[in-house]
């Protein structure tokens, strides 16, 4: 891992870490582009005095929308070049691909964003009930080649010989992490906003966004999970803006894409509880807005944001325990660490490795964002958690005021 991160900045082993790396560097270049062209902006509109509150407000609508576009290019153009890499390297013998796994979840992920895509022409009602038919008969299709796959043996194998240590923990701990965060989303949220044409939008956009930014990574667990640069920050945005309900569905999805961008899979219930739970958990950012327990919109998310972590790292914690307890050993002897073999103290380390320091840059870059009162705005903006008939006449509902505080 120290090796992973020495020259994670210049990484040019094979064709994945080079487009990796490439990939690195234009983020940083493109958020840098987008601070320095944001202030020239604000900066030009203050010392020319050329632009009144209305233009300059629709130049910030244009800016923002130019760089909405540029971000969702920049998404599928990684998402396309990765994938072709991840393909390549199969090819190569460099990766594994299962068949059995593979497909059929992304034939799930290929349900899913032509369910959006249909949503988005036509928001009527029979068109969702269709699409969310064939989602969740994608779904239950791939979880039933999930259980064919370990049933037949193929996962013990594919695992270096070595089952799981407890079946029971995992099923057990996989139904309470599920029972637990769908009773707090729906405690939370009391929203029944149905999934419309704007919400679906957002959601395709945040899910893209941060599909791109997860191989974006600082670096890689070797046993799955890794720390990268605030992926996990477009899902919890649409969370906060659009609800619990919405929010727990939307990380759903995103899980599945995880699982096909990098399959580590030896277990059904460890499949729920590292891909589908624990991602799903991520939806629970906006609870706090949800219950309006806080009035100011950045403790709001902060507050949220380590409630979804703390439910995710609960669902990696209990795979790690039930289903890859067994490498602590492993651990224990190469660092001389004895407390590592206990499969709960190793998995408390392993996933505190990465899920913490995961939220603390999702956390700064949610600050640094939330520091403009422009950005706070279009948050109120555009969340469906805003009354309309409060909307003033700039645009801004009177709860956006008291909510965003000054600048």
């Amino acid at each position: 891992m120290l090796e992973d991160i020495k020259t994670y900045f210049s990484n040019f082993d094979g064709a994945t870490n080079t487009c990796r790396t490439i990939a690195l560097w234009i983020t940083i270049a493109l958020v840098a582009a987008f601070v320095a062209s944001k202030l020239f902006v604000v900066i030009y509109a203050k010392v020319s005095g050329r632009l009144n509150n209305a233009e300059l407000e629709k130049a910030n609508k244009l800016f923002n929308m130019a760089w909405i576009v540029v971000a969702l290019s920049m998404a599928f153009a990684f998402i396309v070049t990765f994938a072709a890499c991840y393909l390549i390297d199969v090819a190569e013998g460099e990766d594994a691909l299962v068949p059995i796994l593979f497909y059929p979840l992304l034939a799930f992920a290929a349900a899913a964003v032509g369910s959006a895509v249909a949503i988005f022409v036509k928001p009527l009602k029979i068109v969702k009930i269709v699409c969310a038919a064939v989602c969740g008969g994608a779904f239950i299709a791939a979880i039933v080649c999930l259980i064919v796959y370990y049933t037949s043996g193929a996962a013990v194998e594919n695992n270096w010989g070595t089952d799981v240590l407890s079946n029971l923990g995992l099923y057990l701990s996989a139904a309470f992490v599920v029972v637990a965060v769908v009773v707090f989303a729906f405690f939370a949220d009391k929203s029944k906003a149905p999934f419309d044409t704007r919400t679906v939008t957002f959601a395709a956009i945040c899910v893209a966004m941060s599909f791109a930014l997860s191989y974006v990574r600082i670096f890689k667990m070797p046993m799955g999970g890794s720390i990268t640069f605030a992926s996990m920050l477009p899902l919890m945005l649409f969370a906060f803006m659009f609800g619990s309900r919405k929010g727990i569905l939307v990380g759903l999805i995103y899980g599945i894409l995880q699982a096909v961008q990098d399959p580590w899979i030896i277990h059904p219930a460890q499949f729920v509880l590292d891909y589908a739970v624990a991602f799903a958990s991520i939806g629970l950012t906006g609870c706090i807005r949800d219950l309006g327990a806080v009035k100011n919109m950045r403790g709001q998310f902060v507050l949220g944001a380590v409630i979804a972590s703390a439910f995710r790292f609960l669902s990696h914690y209990f795979s790690g325990v039930f289903a890859f307890g067994m490498y602590g050993a492993g651990y224990a002897s190469d660092y001389n660490m004895p407390l590592l073999a206990n499969e709960y103290f190793y998995s408390l380390v392993y996933q505190a490795l990465y899920i913490i320091p995961e939220l603390v840059i999702v956390i700064a870059v949610s600050m640094i964002l939330m520091s403009s009162k422009t950005f706070r705005r279009q948050v109120e903006i555009f969340s469906s958690k805003k009354s309309v008939s409060s909307v003033s006449s700039d645009g801004v509902s009177a709860e956006a005021e008291d909510a965003v505080g000054p600048a």
